[in-house]
């Protein structure tokens, strides 16, 4: 029987240095090389993508339940930590469907998986920023609130920037036709929220509406 060969850490440990933080940095120090090696030459990683992933979903909880007292915008007594989650991972999600459904019709030719890999690579900085935002709020005072207000605002224009670059080159679009892929894209989010409340409304109303048939039913019957 052919021995199977031995777990090599070294191998493995290299592999997650290059695919969470070597490949990361290339992506912001040359966004459309990177982005178009994701496209084109299968670079990057889905893994390191979920990895990234959670990372933000815990920093969101930790931001509310653990930044300084002085900054605490939201009391974590009445935090619900799932909710939080499950917030962060539907904007992304949501965002990507929208994106997706956009290039559709505008004959992008970036698929799901790229599209999610654009959405985090893209968040790689903020995630990194909203450590430091969690890490300065126990050291600043009020007065220097300008300054952790400008960490999280870099962290936002660093998302907008690396993924608007990262969508043209998954997709193959020109500058003009990137923009109008955004656009297109906020209207189409818009569009299938209004359609998801709708649909909870409707099935709140529906609940509603057995609830009180069974109660006619219980009263008049039985």
């Amino acid at each position: 029987m052919q021995k199977v060969s031995d777990f090599n850490l070294k191998k493995w440990w290299g592999r997650v240095v290059d695919e969470v933080i070597r490949f990361p940095l290339y992506m912001m120090g040359k966004p459309f090389k990177a982005f178009s090696d994701i496209k084109y030459e299968g670079k990057g990683s889905v893994p390191a993508c979920i990895f990234f992933m959670v990372m933000l979903m815990l920093l969101s909880v930790m931001r509310q339940s653990y930044t300084g007292t002085v900054f605490v915008e939201v009391d974590p007594r009445y935090m619900n930590i799932w909710m939080v989650m499950a917030g962060v991972l539907m904007q992304t999600v949501l965002l990507m469907v929208a994106n997706w459904s956009v290039s559709v019709l505008t004959n992008g030719s970036g698929s799901l998986r790229e599209i999610f890999m654009v959405a985090m690579y893209a968040q790689y900085p903020y995630m990194w920023l909203s450590g430091l935002y969690l890490v300065l709020s126990h050291v600043m005072t009020l007065d220097e609130k300008a300054l952790l207000t400008a960490c999280i605002t870099l962290g936002v224009v660093c998302i907008v920037f690396y993924g608007f670059i990262g969508l043209v080159s998954v997709h193959g679009f020109g500058f003009f036709q990137g923009i109008a892929s955004v656009v297109l894209t906020l209207i189409a989010l818009v569009i299938i929220v209004f359609v998801i409340l709708l649909l909870v409304s409707m099935a709140g109303e529906l609940m509603n509406f057995i609830r009180v048939v069974a109660e006619e039913i219980t009263l008049h019957y039985l």
